[in-house]
């Protein structure tokens, strides 16, 4: 988008540097035939004077003293045809000088309006070269803006890594802690179970593509919008096996599920229990905040089987609408 509109406004400059060669060719050429113009002017009028002073001399009775020096009839009609003669050059004369006059105030009047329009031209060619400028440093700008952003989504991806092996050292750690003596059936509550806050789910389980900076990001849970101080329910009935800060987590809450499953509660405000507590089913645990997330007042929820990251949507009511 901002090459194209950059490519735009060059070629619209292109267009303004045309017309000003255009013009500007067209005043020289004009300035030139003004030149000529007033250098015939010049001839016209020294012929003219000389015409006029020659007519001044003779006075105003020439044209009959010539007249009437014929020696015959014949000389007669040969003097009246050359004073028709004179006559006509003299006409002609003063026409052409006319015309001249005429060409050049024209051409004066055209070079004055080349010259405004040379002026506009100039003036609308240095706003437009003003305007590609600021178009060069708008998208310098905006690569340099995307450059970090990306080198901060890039770190960012980092940080949810680090933070992800983080958790799942802590979870090996915990496996020995899961409850062995419950027994409890967690496949039978599979598509039955209710979230732990309610609110909208801000992205999919998985590694998804960052379009924006063709990077991956993997999501081993999901983000659920929420005010913070939201009430936060267990999943299931479990054995609080972790409750404290983590990395990238925020404070966060573990909860153990028979021998194999346990669920997540991250960017949590506060913590309403402590670890050994047994929980039961829809017990309120903690209320949601931001601590440690990266998209705002949420609720950071996982699922794990073994100790590796399930798809946790599939598990809740939701799924079956």
């Amino acid at each position: 988008m901002l090459n194209d509109e950059l490519k735009l406004k060059e070629r619209e400059n292109r267009i303004y540097q045309w017309n000003l060669q255009s013009n500007q060719k067209q005043i020289a050429t004009l300035k030139n035939g003004i030149e000529q113009a007033e250098r015939q002017i010049d001839r016209q009028k020294n012929a003219l004077s000389q015409r006029l002073r020659g007519m001044y001399k003779e006075g105003t009775l020439f044209p009959v003293k010539l007249m009437f020096s014929a020696e015959n009839f014949s000389d007669l009609v040969q003097r009246i045809k050359y004073m028709e003669s004179i006559a006509a050059y003299d006409a002609s004369l003063f026409k052409r000088h006319e015309e001249h006059l005429k060409e050049l105030k024209e051409n004066k009047k055209s070079l004055e309006h080349a010259r405004a329009k040379l002026e506009i031209l100039e003036k609308a060619t240095q706003e437009k070269q003003i305007e590609i400028q600021k178009a060069k440093t708008g998208k310098s700008r905006f690569l340099k803006e995307l450059d970090r952003k990306k080198e901060l989504s890039l770190k960012a991806r980092e940080e949810i890594l680090e933070s992800s092996r983080n958790l799942d050292a802590l979870i090996n750690k915990l496996q020995e802690k899961l409850i062995r003596g419950e027994k409890l059936d967690v496949e039978d509550k599979k598509g039955r179970l209710h979230l732990p806050v309610n609110g909208k789910i801000l992205n999919k389980f998985g590694r998804k593509r960052d379009t924006r900076y063709s990077t991956y990001v993997l999501y081993n849970g999901i983000n659920i919008r929420a005010e913070t101080g939201t009430p936060v329910r267990a999943v299931l009935p479990g054995k609080v096996l972790y409750a404290d800060s983590l990395e990238g987590y925020g404070n966060l809450i573990i909860l153990g599920h028979g021998e194999d499953y346990h669920s997540l509660y991250g960017h949590l405000d506060e913590i309403l229990t402590e670890v050994g507590k047994a929980v039961r089913e829809g017990q309120i645990i903690a209320r949601t905040g931001d601590t440690g997330s990266l998209v705002g007042e949420s609720l950071y929820f996982e699922l794990r089987f073994k100790g590796s990251p399930i798809e946790p949507t599939q598990w809740f009511a939701l799924a079956k609408r």
